[in-house]
């Protein structure tokens, strides 16, 4: 496989005023095309740090990070900002809609930049929506659809510009159980299909298990990686996911 993503030596510390806290402590980390990667860990393990780093959405206070062979840590925001558009997706935990747009308004916004027709992006917008079930809800505004509901348009949002790179902080933070499960089966159902690489934070143990490997992070370092297989085994969980 090939590596998508590399970090080498990363370290992340915040000064505030005269405390100094280290966010991340030497991570070294690849992921390869085509992976589903899940960063585990407590509240303050870091985990949420290095997705940020990992999309470019902040810089490292020392190391190296590489995306599709890009070193975020030395471009600056404009040059990010670019390799963003054209290659990253985002899921947020508390979905991030406009209340005041509908789901299809919301859902084509990351169109605005792409120069491309009105008709055009409605056309590709309405698909999304149908492709998460969501065909009924198109012109409904956030506030008249359920949290599972206003995620579906999260994913879709998401995934409207085929990114090759999707990065999901505790997508499924807000949502019940039955939801969760639903949820989870939508985003590994449109990865698979667009053979996309999804990288998840999660305090969840279980829903860690959707992945093909599992960073865990502790104190702001990586305590052990290891496969789904070995992870089930890790928690006495055994269905398959």
């Amino acid at each position: 496989m090939k590596a998508l993503i590399e970090c080498k030596n990363v370290i992340k510390t915040y000064v505030m005023g005269s405390e100094r806290v280290d966010a991340l402590k030497g991570i070294n980390l690849t992921i390869y095309e085509g992976e589903f990667i899940a960063l585990l860990g407590k509240s303050g393990s870091g985990k949420s740090t290095l997705l940020n780093m990992l999309a470019g959405l902040e810089k490292p206070t020392s190391g190296e990070i590489y995306l599709k062979g890009n070193p975020l840590h030395l471009l600056n925001e404009t040059k990010i900002t670019n390799i963003r558009k054209k290659h990253v997706g985002f899921i947020f935990q508390s979905y991030n809609l406009l209340p005041t747009h509908t789901a299809l308004e919301n859902v084509t916004l990351p169109l605005v930049f792409n120069r491309m027709g009105e008709s055009e992006k409605l056309k590709r917008g309405k698909a999304m929506l149908e492709s998460v079930g969501l065909e009924d809800r198109m012109y409904h505004k956030p506030m008249q659809m359920s949290g599972g509901q206003q995620q579906r348009v999260s994913i879709a949002r998401a995934f409207i510009n085929n990114p090759e790179i999707v990065f999901a902080d505790e997508p499924t933070g807000n949502l019940d159980s039955k939801t969760t499960e639903d949820v989870m089966g939508l985003m590994l159902k449109m990865i698979d299909e667009h053979h996309q690489t999804f990288i998840m934070v999660t305090h969840d143990p279980e829903t860690s298990l959707y992945a093909d490997r599992i960073v865990y992070l502790k104190d702001g370092a990586i305590e052990r990686i290891v496969n789904r297989g070995e992870a089930d085994q890790l928690l006495g969980i055994h269905e398959s996911k």
